[in-house]
C-alpha cells in the first residue's frame, strides 16, 4: 500500500502542466472522443473518494478540485512550477469550512466558490489569490446559494433556495464592481419542482449548462442546455445517454480552450459518497445547437 501511494506522488509530481504550443496540457491524459471518461484515473479521479469539479485557469497554469473527504468538502490547488504540476494540497487562501464548487473568472481574475452556503470571491493580486470576500446581499440570503459562474463580462450566475427549497438559477449583472441586483430566470429554465441548479454559463452567455430532474430524463438529476437567441432562453434539451445516466450527473465545466466538458457522476449525495470527474469533446453542443435552430 506505502508503495503504491509513493508511486502515485512520483506519478502525480512528474505530470507536464503545459505542453509546448498548448495552452492546457491535461496531465498528459490521452484526450477523450465522444463518449465520456474517466479523467486522469489515479491523479486526480480517486478510487474511493468523491470528486465533484474541476477548473483551470485560463492560462493553464492553475487547476482546482472539490473533493469530498472526511466528511466535508474541500478545495485542493495545483500550480505549474517549471512545467509540472505541484500535488494537490488545499487551496492556501481559503481557510473557508466546507468548501466547495470553484470557479475561474474568465479574464482569470477572480475564484468563485461556495462555503456553507454562501458564495464568496478571491482575487488574484501580485500573482497571489487575495483572502476570500464573502458576496453581500442581494446575491447570498439567509437562504442557501451555490453553484457560481460567471461570463467574460463578469454576469454572475448561480443558484438559490430563496424561492424553492431545491433551487433555482439566478443571475447577477456585474455594476460598478459589485452585484446589486439579482434576476431570477425565465420558467422555461426554472420549471422543474425537483429544482434547477448546478449552472455553467459560457463566457459568451450564449448557452447554459444545468442539472435538474424531467420526467423524459434517465432515472436521477440530469444535465441540460438551454441556448440564449436574442436575450431569450430556448426550451432545454438534455445531453443525451452517453453523459446522461441513472446515476446523478452534475459538476459542469467547459476548459477555458472550449475542447473538453467535464462533470461528475456519483451514485448519491454527500461528502463521502464516491464519484470520479469524467470529460468528454464539447462536440455534442453543436449539434445540440443545430438541433436547436431545426426546432427539434
Amino acid at each position: 500500500m506505502k508503495i503504491s501511494v509513493f508511486i502515485l506522488q512520483i506519478v502525480l509530481i512528474t505530470q507536464i502542466c503545459q505542453a509546448q504550443n498548448e495552452t492546457i496540457n491535461y496531465f498528459n491524459q490521452p484526450v477523450p472522443g465522444d463518449t465520456p471518461q474517466v479523467f486522469a484515473p489515479g491523479i486526480i479521479s480517486l478510487a474511493n473518494r468523491r470528486e465533484t469539479k474541476i477548473v483551470f485557469s485560463p492560462n493553464g497554469k492553475e487547476c482546482l478540485i472539490g473533493i469530498g473527504t472526511e466528511g466535508t468538502f474541500k478545495i485542493l490547488y495545483l500550480s505549474c512550477n517549471n512545467g509540472n504540476w505541484t500535488e494537490p494540497s488545499p487551496a492556501y487562501f481559503i481557510a473557508n469550512e466546507r468548501a466547495q464548487e470553484p470557479f475561474f473568472s474568465p479574464d482569470g481574475q477572480k475564484i468563485f466558490f461556495t462555503s456553507h452556503a454562501n458564495i464568496f470571491v478571491s482575487t488574484l493580486l501580485n500573482n497571489l489569490w487575495t483572502t476570500p470576500v464573502e458576496l453581500g446581499s442581494p446575491v447570498n440570503t439567509v437562504a442557501e446559494e451555490y453553484h457560481p459562474t460567471v461570463t467574460n463580462d463578469g454576469t454572475l450566475y448561480f443558484c438559490s433556495m430563496r424561492d424553492n427549497p431545491n433551487g433555482y438559477i439566478y443571475r447577477s449583472r456585474y455594476n460598478n464592481g459589485s452585484y446589486t441586483t439579482i434576476e431570477k430566470l425565465d420558467t422555461i429554465i426554472n420549471s422543474s419542482k425537483s429544482g434547477t441548479y448546478d449552472p455553467f454559463i459560457s463566457p459568451d452567455e450564449s448557452f447554459l449548462i444545468f442539472t435538474t430532474i424531467y420526467s423524459e430524463g434517465f432515472g436521477k438529476e440530469d444535465q441540460y442546455i438551454s441556448f440564449n437567441v436574442n436575450d431569450t432562453w430556448t426550451k432545454p434539451q438534455n445531453l443525451g445517454a452517453l453523459i446522461n445516466t441513472d446515476k446523478i450527473e452534475y459538476g459542469s465545466y467547459i476548459s477555458p480552450d472550449s475542447k473538453y466538458y467535464f462533470f461528475s457522476r456519483p451514485d448519491g449525495w454527500g461528502p463521502e459518497v464516491p464519484a470520479d470527474i469524467y470529460w468528454v469533446k464539447t462536440n455534442f453542443i453543436d449539434l445540440l445547437r443545430k438541433r436547436n435552430d431545426m426546432g427539434n
